[in-house]
């Protein structure tokens, strides 16, 4: 847990939406981006989320435009670690991400930088 929250963290505030594992392909809700570091993602849900603790530790999958456009998107599933409220109304959950590959890793790198300069 130190070593995330000692990660470099940049501001998003991307539109996006997310599923959460075995909730069913239909079940896609929408969300916002909040902040992106290269171990994961800060992120306010929307959407029918009955029970937050339920969240905790289960896989989701987080799709979000960047400030490039459409044609630059992200798709990024990872774990999520913790749940709080969130400032809109939603739940905030902070997402760690899992199964990355190198290439992935590399990708993710340079989109961080990039949200620093935008």
């Amino acid at each position: 847990m130190e070593r995330r929250r000692r990660m470099p963290r940049q501001s998003a505030g991307w539109s996006g939406k997310y599923c959460v594992e075995g909730d069913g392909p239909e079940a896609w809700h929408e969300c916002r981006v909040l902040d992106i570091s290269i171990i994961g993602l800060g992120v306010e849900l929307f959407g029918p989320i009955s029970r937050p603790g339920d969240l905790l530790g289960r896989r989701i999958t987080v799709e979000a435009h960047t400030p490039a456009g459409e044609s630059l998107s992200i798709r990024a599933r990872g774990e999520v670690k913790n749940v709080t409220a969130g400032a809109k109304g939603g739940m905030r959950v902070g997402v760690e991400f899992v199964d990355l590959t190198e290439l992935e890793r590399s990708i993710l790198d340079a989109l961080v930088v990039m949200e620093a300069l935008w």
